[in-house]
């Protein structure tokens, strides 16, 4: 809009000219008519145009599609003014003169594929009102005057239906051109967004895996060292040494997962799965951690199969849950449960935990984002869970709700792909979880 500026200068330009090869052969009163039609149309436009740039109409696609709705009627009446200026000189002035106004006219046609074409609505608007009022125009003229030539009257009627064709393909090939250059440009912004955001997050990679790697490793090297110095000390220093090793293989796992997954290079391994066995399996794995921890690991789950792959499954579950143990205080339960809503499997993971507030519900699942909370102990990890979570999730077709309360606890809800032998007895099963 703000390159059709000087295009509107130079159309009101037009219509003085246009006036003038005009005047000395046409009545005034409807040439003066027309003029300040013409006039009073181009300043109309000129100053809607204006108005939205003013209030940034085009920042959103509401505003946009609010401008063309608003600017449609103004695109009308000037095709319509133009069409009906054939009226004014054709087969009434000089034949110079006639000339000059068509050239005119078809200046005015053609000007608005470089813009205007952009906006097809528009676009049509004016040129489909010009040649049609035009067409009516001519044909009227035609058949008032003495036909002396008719086929000569019929050839020529061709030429406005030839250009008004050309004018309407060349439209939808410049829109097509930008619009392929347009996507290419976002295409381009959007893989540049993407590598910075990657840049970024290798940058709190390193970070974060500097500050939370080199704790249990020094701790180690400093066990090791005691034992060497003090072997007797072996029967105490053993267990710690041990969950040193096993906190420092958990973060490499995590590594190893988050680097995997964000190669995309994943090849799913689709079979069968029971999920109860896969939720026993897990209850296992996680309850001697629950009790570590003062927590009390509880599952609920019934006869179901779900077509996936076990180990990623395993995955995403296992890091829900290790979640749950680690943001929840002693002496509260965790339940592990599975059932039926809406007829799609659900695994749901309820703590009694700390809770998330709602405005970080969105932040957890981002890499290395671990919650604030305040003078409490600070929770070993990278903040990688949830992200794997969330990973392994849209590799599944797995959808994730979570619901919670700041101090009463969370649910994380994990909505599994449709199977194709579910076990609609699951709701019997789990009707009093």
């Amino acid at each position: 809009m703000r390159a059709t500026r000087i295009r509107q200068r130079i159309g009101a330009g037009l219509v003085l000219v246009f006036a003038a090869f005009c005047c000395r052969h046409v009545s005034p009163a409807p040439l003066l008519a027309w003029l300040l039609c013409g006039l009073g149309v181009q300043a109309l436009r000129t100053r809607m145009e204006s108005a939205c740039l003013g209030r940034g109409a085009f920042t959103t696609l509401v505003g946009q599609r609010a401008f063309v709705k608003a600017m449609a009627p103004a695109y009308i009446a000037q095709g319509a003014l133009w069409g009906a200026s054939v009226l004014l000189f054709f087969d009434r002035i000089p034949v110079y003169d006639q000339f000059g106004c068509w050239l005119i006219v078809a200046c005015v046609a053609s000007a608005p594929l470089t813009s205007v074409s952009l906006v097809p609505t528009l676009l049509r608007c004016y040129t489909n009102t010009q040649f049609s009022v035009m067409m009516v125009a001519l044909v009227f003229s035609l058949t008032a005057r003495d036909h002396r030539q008719p086929v000569a009257d019929h050839l020529f009627l061709l030429l406005p239906m030839a250009h008004w064709w050309l004018l309407n393909w060349l439209g939808r090939s410049i829109y097509a051109s930008h619009k392929t250059q347009y996507t290419l440009q976002f295409d381009l912004a959007r893989k540049e967004e993407e590598a910075r955001a990657a840049v970024d997050v290798k940058n709190r990679f390193l970070v974060a895996a500097t500050h939370d790697i080199r704790q249990p490793v020094t701790a180690l090297s400093l066990y090791a060292e005691h034992l060497v110095n003090h072997p007797e000390m072996h029967l105490e220093l053993a267990p710690k040494i041990a969950t040193t090793t096993m906190a420092i293989n958990r973060l490499f796992d995590s590594l190893f997962d988050l680097s995997t997954l964000q190669s995309g290079e994943q090849a799913l391994h689709l079979q069968d799965v029971d999920l109860a066995e896969v939720l026993h399996d897990l209850h296992n794995q996680y309850e001697p951690l629950a009790n570590a921890s003062g927590l009390e690991l509880r599952l609920r789950a019934g006869d179901a199969t779900v077509r996936s792959d076990p180990v990623r499954l395993r995955r995403m579950i296992g890091n829900v849950i290790g979640n749950a143990i680690k943001y929840s205080p002693p002496g509260k339960k965790i339940l592990l449960a599975a059932r039926l809503r809406g007829g799609r499997l659900c695994v749901e993971v309820w703590d009694q935990g700390f809770g998330i507030a709602r405005h970080e519900i969105g932040k957890v699942f981002q890499e290395f984002y671990r919650i604030d909370r305040g003078t409490a102990p600070a929770i070993d990890g990278m903040g990688l869970g949830l992200s794997i979570v969330l990973r392994l999730a849209k590799l599944l077709n797995t959808r994730i709700a979570v619901d919670s309360v700041v101090g009463r606890g969370t649910r994380f809800t994990l909505k599994l792909a449709d199977g194709p032998q579910i076990d609609r007895s699951l709701n019997s099963v789990l009707g009093a979880v």
